[in-house]
């Protein structure tokens, strides 16, 4: 059953906004996911995600090379407690707006990922494997350094 929460959310959801554009994005750089909305003739609205749940995160900013330069397309596998996961990397954005292009997989409370695959996309085809990589911080991947920096 669903039901209506918007009392318990915070003030900015007892309002009604005249909102054009919606982009998702990680504002403070701490792993977390936070939305701003666009408004038409008035100021934006940045709702801040400050939920504290002790899950761990890795973030990935892929640069290609050879690929596009921000890796559209790429397909990005990881293994977390001998889990094997797979996404893959879109431009993805809403009017006049676009989604930070960084990654943000959740661990949950895994602190260790086993490695992180990229399959980058077309016409590279390039597969590289990245293991060793802290958690709870990002990391650009660059296509054929096969080597992370911290970002």
């Amino acid at each position: 059953m669903l039901q209506n929460v918007s009392a318990q959310a915070g003030p900015a959801f007892q309002h009604s906004f005249p909102a054009r554009g919606l982009t998702v994005g990680d504002y403070n750089n701490d792993g977390r996911l936070d939305v701003l909305v666009a408004n038409n003739g008035g100021a934006p609205l940045l709702l801040k995600n400050n939920l504290e749940n002790g899950n761990h995160w890795l973030g990935l900013r892929l640069q290609g090379t050879k690929a596009n330069r921000d890796a559209i397309g790429a397909r990005i596998t990881y293994s977390v407690g001998g889990v094997r996961k797979t996404r893959l990397k879109s431009n993805g954005g809403s009017y006049l707006s676009s989604h930070d292009p960084r990654q943000v997989l959740g661990l949950g409370s895994a602190a260790l990922v086993e490695y992180v695959e990229i399959q980058w996309p077309a016409p590279s085809k390039r597969v590289e494997r990245f293991t060793g990589l802290p958690v709870d911080r990002y990391h650009t991947l660059v296509e054929g350094k096969g080597t992370a920096t911290k970002s």
